[in-house]
């Protein structure tokens, strides 16, 4: 994916989650039965982005990580699926929007 790719993509990646976020939060809020179904193509959607950005070498510590990935993504991800019922789930992964939003915006700015 070009760069200029991988910043439309972003963009209609974080107009779909605003759009989604409200809806979220609501069926979390009022413990809606479907709020799990609702959070789940959002943790879908983050991930594939992640996975899209590519890959790059931490110069630090000469690991492999995708460009986009925020700090503990992996773990991260792994408590909102494994407490996908939990309002804590939809705080993590706002974070994870959020996080991977300044990489997006710092990536933009480098280039």
């Amino acid at each position: 994916m070009t760069q200029q790719q991988l910043k439309d993509t972003v963009q209609q990646v974080l107009i779909q989650w605003d759009a989604q976020r409200s809806a979220i939060e609501k069926a979390y809020a009022v413990n809606d039965e479907q709020k799990t179904s609702l959070i789940q193509p959002a943790i879908e959607k983050l991930e594939w982005l992640i996975r899209q950005s590519g890959k790059v070498e931490n110069k630090h510590t000469g690991t492999m990580h995708y460009t986009l990935e925020p700090n503990n993504y992996d773990e991260r991800m792994d408590f909102i699926k494994l407490h996908v019922s939990s309002h804590y789930s939809v705080i993590q992964l706002a974070m994870l929007y959020d996080e991977m939003k300044k990489k997006a915006a710092r990536l933009r700015v480098q280039q």
